[in-house]
């Protein structure tokens, strides 16, 4: 998956025939590709995060932002509410009939953007992105300023001079502000009847309280700044003045620990203050259905996350029918490992705690996951061409998950590299329990996170430069989300288990919890399931471990409709390519729909539906071309 707000500004679009064509000529702005910059502008202006994690050059973002952080206060989310209807507003007065193919295809993805923002928007309470959609809560344990800041300022706060320096400082002590913001409006939702269940709340108080007992000095904010500060000494090969610098660094160390100190962990104080004195007032009903309007709150949610018009009854049984499919096959594959009695769900648990599939929980043991996971990546990018006519030129890194973020992290998840490449591809690997992470699920979680899914779909993407910048900013998490759960899909076929009889049954499992999130999804929301009757269905239906079935299903629970985008993504992606293979026949090119699929960017399902259409005739022109050429 992809972290919740980094899931905006990661993919561009672009027709095939303009990028065939290479960059286009300069010729003067249209009025349509004037107001796409203006939109892009207002966007990035509001969020410098979002223009730090894009590389986005400072005139397209309004300004300098590197020594800002998003304003979170009730009057900024009250502003971005505002401003997403009103560009839903004027999107609908542009005259589509006068739009060349290229901004036709532009204009048709940003109404099912600007749509479904418009959508988000009429909530007066949660959190609310105008590219990212919405949430029903300010404060959870996924995706609030105090777990997200520390990676964002580490991982893409560039510190390489002096002026660097002091906007990290200046953002850094933005933080505390950032923190006391969400506190504030937290605040607010609650009286409006808005509350985060009270098992979340506890979540979220361990998580304060862990950040809590490290010392200042131990604080992500300060051992990132100080490995940054370092290295900017380190280039210096001068002695005098490398001395020079030391001394400096060691000043804006001082002054970032106090600031730590004196600022971010106290407002980390107020915040868990408030956790624990709203705890009593909360409840333990798990689905927004008990919110202020939470019906209609779910049913923008699955709109936004989905793409498609399925109401959560159509979601519900899409996801029981797969669920009974797929136990079909694991019943066969299970029994040839000699698994024969009870449930596919017992049998599962069985065999996730069978010692021949387990990591050592040690040192070396994380190593050796490291070493195979690396390895994997590079058996698929050695065959990758096969099935690709075009490979991501961006670098990908696996790295753990940082240790303040692992208790409500998922098991994996994927942070895209920067757009102007200076910044690799992250696959997150969450290492709070090697038991969580087996030989049985690792490799298809790979094949997932890194290649040739969220990777390949995110970084291809971003290398097609001619763009306009406002499509680069789309994201539509059923189009993503299914490619990746496709992606699975085509190592499988490709033979990536071949040998591996445990391996494939941990394919069938990771589809089998896609299809389960289908159902669990749309009980918690719309058909009123408590959260332990979700833990239950999940744990009996997957038989994977506890902590990692009650750590998804409280994902389920603050992120509504998110998790059902994977299987109805993967659906459309397997049904177009089956209409292309039945409509080209022996004319049929893997590599050419792969591209088709990957090289427009992110796109509303229904768009991609169009771009597979349209790709089928031409394919076949190109085929009967080299027939003849023959």
């Amino acid at each position: 998956m992809k972290p919740i707000r980094w899931a905006l500004a990661l993919t561009l679009g672009l027709s095939l025939a303009a990028s065939a064509c290479g960059p286009r000529q300069a010729q003067p702005m249209t009025a349509f590709e004037g107001k796409l910059s203006d939109w892009a502008r207002e966007i990035l202006a509001d969020s410098p995060e979002t223009a730090s994690q894009t590389g986005a050059q400072e005139d397209a973002a309004g300004g300098i932002y590197n020594n800002r952080l998003d304003d979170r206060s009730s009057v900024a989310l009250e502003a971005r509410r505002s401003a997403a209807l009103r560009r839903y507003t004027e999107l609908r007065t542009i005259d589509v009939g006068r739009l060349n193919a290229e901004d036709r295809l532009t204009y048709d993805v940003l109404r099912d953007q600007f749509a479904n923002a418009a959508g988000g928007a009429q909530f007066a309470y949660g959190d609310f992105g105008p590219m990212s959609g919405a949430r029903p809560y300010v404060i959870n344990q996924m995706d609030s300023a105090f777990i997200t800041l520390p990676s964002f300022l580490d991982e893409r706060h560039e510190v390489t001079d002096t002026a660097s320096a002091e906007a990290y400082l200046t953002r850094l002590r933005a933080v505390a502000d950032a923190i006391d913001q969400e506190t504030s409006r937290a605040r607010d939702d609650a009286a409006l009847g808005v509350r985060p269940p009270g098992f979340i709340l506890d979540t979220v108080a361990g998580m304060l309280d862990t950040v809590l007992r490290e010392p200042p000095l131990n604080q992500v904010y300060i051992t990132g700044f100080r490995t940054k500060l370092a290295a900017i000494a380190a280039r210096e090969q001068n002695a005098e003045r490398r001395a020079v610098i030391e001394r400096d660094n060691l000043v804006l160390l001082a002054r970032a620990e106090a600031i730590v100190r004196d600022h971010v962990l106290p407002a980390h104080q107020r915040a868990l203050a408030w956790v624990r004195a709203e705890r009593p007032h909360a409840s333990d009903a798990a689905g927004v259905s008990s919110l202020p309007r939470g019906a209609d709150f779910y049913a923008a949610a699955l709109k936004i996350e989905t793409t498609t018009d399925l109401t959560p009854d159509q979601i519900h049984t899409i996801g029981l029918n797969r669920v009974a499919e797929l136990n079909r096959e694991l019943d066969i594959a299970l029994r040839r490992l000699g698994l024969t009695e009870g449930p596919v769900g017992q049998r599962l648990a069985q065999l996730t705690i069978d010692p021949r599939y387990q990591y050592e929980d040690s040192d070396a043991g994380r190593a050796q996951l490291i070493a195979d996971v690396q390895a994997r990546v590079n058996r698929v990018m050695a065959r990758a061409p096969q099935w690709f006519g075009r490979l991501p030129q961006a670098r990908l890194e696996v790295q753990h998950v940082p240790a303040f973020a692992e208790a409500g992290a998922p098991g994996a998840y994927y942070n895209p590299p920067s757009l102007d490449g200076s910044q690799p591809g992250i696959y997150y690997i969450n290492m709070r329990s090697l038991a969580e992470m087996t030989r049985i699920d690792l490799p298809t979680q790979d094949f997932h996170e890194a290649v040739p899914g969220h990777h390949f779909q995110i970084a291809l993407a971003q290398e097609i430069t001619d763009a306009p910048l406002l499509r680069r900013m789309t994201s539509f998490n059923a189009y993503s989300e299914g490619w990746a759960l496709y992606a699975e899909e085509l190592a499988d076929e490709q033979g990536f288990h071949e040998g591996d009889a445990a391996g494939r049954i941990g394919y069938l499992r990771w589809q089998l919890w896609r299809a389960v999130r289908l159902v669990v999804d749309t009980g918690l929301h719309a058909k009123g399931w408590s959260r332990q009757q979700a833990i239950n269905y999940v744990s009996q239906t997957t038989g994977d471990l506890l902590g990692v079935v009650t750590t998804e299903v409280d994902r389920y629970i603050v992120w509504p409709g998110q998790a059902c985008g994977y299987e109805l993504g993967r659906r459309e992606i397997a049904r177009l390519r089956e209409q292309a293979r039945n409509a080209l026949g022996p004319d049929f090119d893997l590599r050419g729909f792969h591209d088709t699929v990957l090289l427009h960017g992110e796109v509303p399902l229904s768009v991609l539906e169009t771009l597979v259409r349209d790709w089928i005739p031409e394919q076949r022109r190109l085929a009967e071309r080299e027939r003849n050429r023959r």
